[in-house]
This record gives structure tokens, C-alpha cells and sequence, in this order.
């Protein structure tokens, strides 16, 4: 069944569960709220440079891809969002930010690093704002880490010249905290998963972006529970499941779900209670 078939069939204007980062259907929930304007805050007023992190599933791509976004609106912010490759060495991860950044790289680490700093200079000199966004940054090595903490000390006496958010799994966390001297000069903010209440708010949500009214589910408190139970709360298994009901309801030819369905789908995919 395709997703068109989905999307007719219940009256759509698009698909409200499919599981990528797409910032319209992001919802905001108070921690998101908190991270958005915290990240904004610090992007601002140059305060410094953020690590953000949590459970796999907890919303982390979407608030980044939310936060390009919205800085990107503002003609002073330079923002350039990097998916944190698998690069081992500081030399190969600065070549691709100074790309990234359309800036000259050289066969020289010490040059390029040289270059790089030029470029922040004069951005600051034209009241620019460069902003790099690392998403999946767990996989950051000891060395990059390094070259990360490295680029902090490209500041004047007042600002920083570039504002750095780290976004990534829980490991990230424990990884900057195991690294003193960058956990010192970082502020952290973790994502943690959503409650009951924002849970259905961001099921609602979603159903409204893709242009639906009503609810997707009979028994409404229970399968809500049910889904809670099982998905713990993390926005990604919930909207996987919710996507699997879709499916199934139309091939029953109904338009709402049961707590017993919910069950069904949420153990078919190995979610526990």
C-alpha cells in the first residue's frame, strides 16, 4: 500500500507519520520550547557553545534541522549544519568545516586553521554570526573533540567568533563530560522523552499539520496508555507506530485505532512494556 492510498483514504493533505526530520511537524513540547530558546539565547549573544543530547528517538534531528531553520531566517546568522561524519583524524574533520563554509583549505593543518580564523574575523567585522550545527555528534573522536575545543579559542575579548551546537545520542554526553577541559567551556541541555499529556498533543499535532480532524483513536485514554507504554514516550516510536496503524486501518476500512491494535503493532515492532 502506498502512501498516496494513505493519504486519500483518510482525507490528507499529506502524510502526518512519516518517521524524517521535517520542522513543520516538529511539536513543542516545553523541553523543546526551553532547548529552541536556550540555543537562540546563546546563538544571539555569543555566549558559547552548546551540547545537546538524549535517548535515540527523542526528537534531537528535528529541534536541530528546527533550529537551522529559524536562525537562517535572520540575514545575520551564517548557519551551516553538518551530520557528524566518521572522520578519525582533527585534520580531515577541519578540511570539511572549512568546506562547509566555503572557506580555503590548505595542505597545512596550521594554515588552514590560520584561514578558518581570517574568515570568523571578518564575518565578525561584517556583524555576521557563524553558526555550525553538528548533528549526530557522538561519533565525534577524542581528536575532533579536540579540534572543536580548539576552534573556541577563536574569540575576542567579549564574543566568540563562532557559536558551535553539538547534537547527539546520550553517549555524547558522557563522552564531552569524560573530555574536562571542553565539558568546562560547553553548556549542556538534555533532551529527555515526552509525558502522556505531550504525547497526544504531538499525535493531535501532527494529525492538524497533515490537514486531519478528529482523533485516530476509539477508546482514546486507553490506546493513548497503551501507546505511552510501549513507546515510553520517545516521539520516533511513537510516530513508527502510528504510521503502521495507518496501514492496517485501511485495510480493515476503518478510520480509528484500538488500545488492542496499538498493542499488536507496537510488540510486532520488539517495543516492550
Amino acid at each position: 500500500m502506498d502512501i498516496d492510498a494513505i493519504v486519500k483514504y483518510f482525507g490528507f493533505t499529506e502524510h502526518p507519520f512519516i518517521s524524517n526530520p521535517d520542522p513543520r511537524f516538529l511539536y513543542f513540547a516545553s523541553q523543546v520550547k526551553e532547548a529552541l530558546a536556550k540555543c537562540e539565547f546563546m546563538a544571539r549573544d555569543r555566549i558559547g557553545p552548546i551540547y545537546m543530547y538524549g535517548p535515540i528517538g527523542s526528537g534531537k534531528t528535528s529541534l536541530v534541522r528546527r533550529l537551522q531553520e529559524k536562525l537562517s531566517q535572520d540575514e545575520r546568522y551564517n548557519v551551516k549544519l553538518l551530520i557528524s561524519p566518521n572522520l578519525k583524524s582533527s585534520n580531515a574533520f577541519l578540511r570539511l568545516i572549512l568546506e562547509t563554509f566555503d572557506v580555503k583549505t590548505e595542505r597545512s593543518y596550521t594554515a588552514s586553521l590560520s584561514n578558518f580564523e581570517q574568515y570568523l574575523i571578518a564575518q565578525y567585522k561584517e556583524e555576521k554570526v557563524p553558526v555550525l550545527l553538528i548533528d549526530e555528534a557522538q561519533n565525534l573522536t577524542r581528536d575532533t573533540l579536540k579540534l572543536i575545543h580548539y576552534l573556541l579559542n577563536f574569540e575576542t575579548n567579549k564574543t566568540k567568533l563562532l557559536q558551535i551546537v553539538l547534537v547527539g545520542q546520550e553517549e555524547l554526553g558522557a563522552r564531552i563530560m569524560q573530555y574536562r577541559e571542553l565539558a568546562s567551556r560547553m553548556f549542556p541541555i538534555a533532551m529527555n522523552a515526552m509525558s502522556l499529556d505531550d504525547l497526544k498533543e504531538m499525535i493531535s499535532f501532527r494529525l492538524t499539520v497533515a490537514g486531519h480532524r478528529g482523533s485516530l483513536f476509539a477508546e482514546e485514554d486507553e490506546a493513548y496508555k497503551t501507546l505511552y507504554t510501549y513507546t515510553k514516550g520517545l516521539p520516533r516510536d511513537a510516530i513508527k507506530v502510528c504510521f503502521e496503524l495507518l496501514i492496517e486501518l485501511v485495510a480493515q476500512g476503518k478510520k480509528q485505532a484500538t488500545a488492542k491494535q496499538v498493542e499488536d503493532i507496537a510488540k510486532g515492532q520488539n517495543l516492550s512494556m
